[in-house]
C-alpha cells in the first residue's frame, strides 16, 4: 500500500490517454504522453476548468528494482523518483513541477489555484516547517523518515505527507508534520483536503487507516472517518460525490496494491463503524480482513479509482484478476480496464487493454470549483500555536467513576530516521513511535485546559490523575500551524454527539485566563533516555533489595538497556505483555493505561508511602510505564541533538516554564 507509490518499483510502458468515441463501437485512444522516456505515470488529475492535467511520473531504469542499495540517494538518478508535471489537455505545454530526489506525487488542484500533493520530503526533522521543504529544493539528496514497521536498504518505504505549490511549482509549503503516511488526496465539495492517514501511535499497525480532513493551509487536521474501524482495513481514493455530503472510497487491504470493494460513505450517520458505510459492490469482500481464516480467500476480482458521477452512476477502475500483493512479478495484476458502474450492480466496459492497468477514469469536463476556504494564518508568525480543551471529562468511553484529572502531558513524536525494521531497538513492539515528553499543563476544576505547544510538530496528549498516573491517553495525533488556535469539545469526544450542541453560556475556567506554559518532567523525558529516567531510580532504590538472591528477584544489570529488558519483563504481569495487549486493542478507553493496569504501580505507592522511595522516582517510573515502557525516544543522535536544541530555543520563546 505504501509501496506502489515509490518510483524504484514502477513499470515501464504507462501513459496518459485520452478516450473519445467510446459509445460508438469504435473508441479513439490519443497518447498524451508519448514524448516522454519509457515509465510510470500516477494518478492524474484534471484542473476545475478542464484546460489542464497535472500528473505524477518517473522513468523506468532497469536493473534499480533489485538493487540492495535504494538508501544512498548519490548512487540513483534524479527521474527514477516521482516528480510532479502539468500540461494542457491536448498534450502540449509539458513542463516539469517539482525537482530533487524525492518522490512527489498524487497532485489535485485546489479552489485558490495552488497544488496540494505528497511527497517524501518529510525528512528526519521532529519539527517539520516550510524552512526545512525549502531546503529540499536546494539540496537535492536529503534524507528521508520511513515506515516504523518494515522496510531496509533492499525495501526502503519512505514517508510522505501533505504538501502544496503554486500552479508554477513555487512556493512550496508542507500543511502537515506528521510522522507517518498519508494517502490518495482530494478536494471536498466545501474546499478542504480530504485524504487516508495511517494513524498508529502505541496501537496495532494493521487496520487503522481512516479517512481525515484539513484545511488547505494545513490548519484543523481532524478525523473525518473510521480511526476505530479496523474493517476495512484502507480507506483509500475517497472522492465526494457531486452535489452530496457522501463520499466513494476504496475498501482495500494493508498488504496489497490499492483496490478492493467500492463504498458509499455518509459521514452524518457516524464517524466510525458499518452504519455509515454503503457497500456499493457487496460482492467483493474487504480484502485481507474478510479474506483470511477459514472459508477465507483472496480478491478474484476488484474495484480502484471511482470517480463519482452522482450517487448512483460511477466510472471506476475494475480487473478480472486477482488483487496484487507485496511484490508479485508476473501478470496477475493486469486485466483491468476502466468501466461505468451503476449501484444496480451494471458494469459496461469503456476501455480494457490485458497489457496494462487501464485505470483513473475522468471525464474531460469543467467541474464546479468548491468554495475558497480563507487562511487565517499570519505570515511571520511565532513557531507556535494554542490549544482550548472545553471539558476532559467529555469523553466517548466514560472515565472511571470518582477519576479527577489534573494535568495534560505533551509528547511529540519524532519520525524514525532508517529503514530497518527495529533498529535501533527503542521500544517494546518492534515498530514503536518516537516519544518525546515536552511537559504537562494544568487542567482546572471544570475539566478545561488552555496552553501554548509547539507548530509543526506531530503531539499527542495524556489525561493525568493527581498521582501524575495516565487515566487516558491519545492513540492518534495532532498538530498546529504557526499562529493557529484551536479547540476541542473533549478528550476522544464523540463528534455527533457535540455537533449542533449549543455552547455552555459561560466561559470555561481555563479559558478566562492567559494560555499555560508547558512544564518540563524529570531529566531523562526530553529526550526520552531510560538510563537517564529510570536507571538512577533501579541505581538508588531498587538494587538494594533486587539482589537475585532467593526471595529478591530481579537483579537489575548495572548496563541500562539490559536493566530496562529486566524491568520490562519482571514480574506475573510484565510490562512487555501489557504494552503488546494495550497495542492490539487499538482504543483509547480510559482507565485501561500501563501504569494503571501494572503490578508494579500499587507496590510503588506502598514504597513511597513508607518513604523508601521519593515522590520524584515514584513519578519517574509511572511515566515510564505510560510511554509504553520504551527504553529511547529518538533514532538517531543528530534526532536526539536536534529534541535538545528545540528544548533550547522553546525555552526561549516562552513556552516552557
Amino acid at each position: 500500500m505504501s509501496d506502489q507509490y515509490l518510483g524504484w518499483w514502477s513499470r515501464p510502458g504507462g501513459g496518459i490517454y485520452v478516450l473519445e468515441d467510446f459509445k460508438s463501437g469504435k473508441p479513439k485512444e490519443t497518447c498524451l504522453t508519448g514524448g516522454f522516456a519509457e515509465g510510470c505515470f500516477q494518478r492524474p488529475m484534471l484542473s476545475w476548468d478542464a484546460k489542464r492535467i497535472v500528473f505524477a511520473y518517473c522513468r523506468f531504469v532497469p536493473g534499480l528494482a533489485e538493487s540492495n542499495d535504494k538508501v544512498t540517494k548519490s548512487t540513483l538518478r534524479e527521474d527514477s523518483f516521482y516528480h510532479l508535471y502539468e500540461m494542457n489537455v491536448d498534450g502540449s505545454g509539458v513542463r516539469q513541477l517539482t525537482f530533487g530526489k524525492y518522490n512527489d506525487f498524487d497532485a489535485r488542484y485546489l479552489p485558490d489555484g495552488r497544488i496540494v500533493f505528497l511527497s517524501t520530503r518529510r525528512g528526519w526533522q521532529t519539527r517539520y516547517a516550510d524552512e526545512d521543504v525549502r531546503k529540499t529544493l536546494a539540496n537535492p539528496e536529503l534524507p528521508e523518515s520511513y515506515v516504523r514497521c518494515g522496510g531496509g536498504a533492499y525495501r526502503p518505504v519512505a514517508v510522505y505527507t501533505l504538501h502544496t505549490i503554486l500552479a508554477d511549482g513555487s512556493d512550496m509549503r508542507t500543511i502537515s508534520p506528521f510522522e507517518m503516511f498519508e494517502w490518495t488526496p482530494s478536494v471536498a465539495n466545501d474546499g478542504s483536503v480530504v485524504y487516508a492517514r495511517w494513524d498508529y501511535i502505541d496501537r496495532n499497525n494493521m487496520p487503522y487507516m481512516g479517512l481525515w480532513r484539513v484545511n488547505p493551509d494545513g490548519t484543523q487536521p481532524v478525523h473525518l472517518f473510521g480511526n476505530y474501524t479496523e474493517r476495512p482495513h484502507t480507506m483509500f481514493e475517497a472522492r465526494p460525490i457531486p452535489g452530496s455530503r457522501k463520499f466513494v472510497f476504496t475498501a482495500g487491504a494493508h498488504h496489497a496494491n490499492t483496490g478492493g470493494s467500492l463504498v458509499l460513505l455518509d459521514v452524518t450517520r457516524g464517524e466510525d463503524g458499518p452504519d455509515a458505510m454503503t457497500r456499493l459492490t457487496p460482492e467483493v469482500p474487504f480484502p485481507e480482513f474478510d479474506t483470511t481464516g477459514d472459508g477465507g480467500h483472496w480478491l478474484r476480482h476488484y474495484y480502484a479509482s471511482p470517480w463519482p458521477l452522482s450517487e448512483t452512476f460511477y466510472l471506476t477502475a475494475w480487473s478480472h484478476r486477482g488483487l496484487l500483493t507485496h511484490f508479485h512479478k508476473n501478470e496477475e495484476g493486469t486485466g483491468m480496464g476502466v468501466y461505468l458502474y451503476d449501484a444496480f450492480g451494471n458494469l459496461d466496459l469503456l476501455c480494457a487493454d490485458e497489457r496494462f492497468q487501464v485505470q483513473h477514469p475522468i471525464p474531460i469536463m469543467a467541474q464546479q470549483t468548491p468554495p475558497v476556504i480563507a487562511s487565517q494564518l499570519e505570515p511571520g508568525a511565532p513557531k507556535k500555536g494554542r490549544f482550548l480543551l472545553t471539558n476532559v471529562y467529555n469523553s466517548r468511553r466514560p472515565m472511571p467513576q470518582g477519576t479527577v484529572v489534573k494535568r495534560l502531558r505533551v509528547v511529540a513524536v519524532p519520525p524514525k530516521t532508517q529503514p530497518n525494521m527495529n533498529e535501533p531497538e527503542i521500544g517494546l513492539t518492534r515498530d514503536d513511535p518516537g516519544k518525546c515528553v515536552l511537559g504537562t499543563v494544568p487542567v482546572e476544576a471544570d475539566g478545561s485546559a488552555n496552553f501554548e505547544a509547539p507548530s509543526n510538530v506531530t503531539l499527542f496528549f495524556q489525561a493525568l490523575d493527581a498521582e501524575g498516573v495516565v487515566v487516558q491517553t491519545m492513540r492518534s495525533a495532532v498538530s498546529l500551524q504557526a499562529g493557529q488556535a484551536w479547540s476541542c469539545a473533549g478528550c476522544h469526544e464523540a463528534k455527533d454527539q457535540n455537533a449542533g450542541v449549543a455552547p455552555t453560556p459561560q466561559q470555561s475556567l481555563a479559558a478566562r485566563r492567559e494560555p499555560s506554559r508547558l512544564l518540563p518532567e524529570a531529566d531523562g523525558s526530553w529526550p526520552f533516555r531510560f538510563d537517564r529516567l529510570v536507571q538512577p531510580v533501579l541505581d538508588a532504590a531498587c538494587a538494594r533489595c533486587h539482589t537475585g538472591a532467593p526471595g529478591k528477584p530481579f537483579a537489575f544489570p548495572k548496563e541500562s538497556r539490559a536493566a530496562w529488558k529486566t524491568l520490562a519483563d519482571a514480574g506475573k504481569n510484565p510490562v512487555r505483555g501489557l504494552v503488546k495487549r494495550q497495542y492490539a486493542s487499538g482504543a483509547s478507553v480510559p482507565g485501561t493505561c500501563i501504569a494503571l493496569q501494572s503490578a508494579l504501580l500499587p507496590h510503588l505507592r506502598t514504597l513511597k508511602q513508607k518513604g523508601e522511595i521519593t515522590e520524584d522516582a515514584f513519578k519517574r517510573l509511572t511515566l515510564w510505564l505510560d510511554i509504553y515502557g520504551q527504553y529511547e525516544g529518538h533514532f538517531n543522535a543528530w534526532q536526539e541533538a536536534e529534541l535538545v536544541a528545540l528544548r533550547k530555543e522553546w525555552a526561549g520563546t516562552g513556552l516552557l516554564e
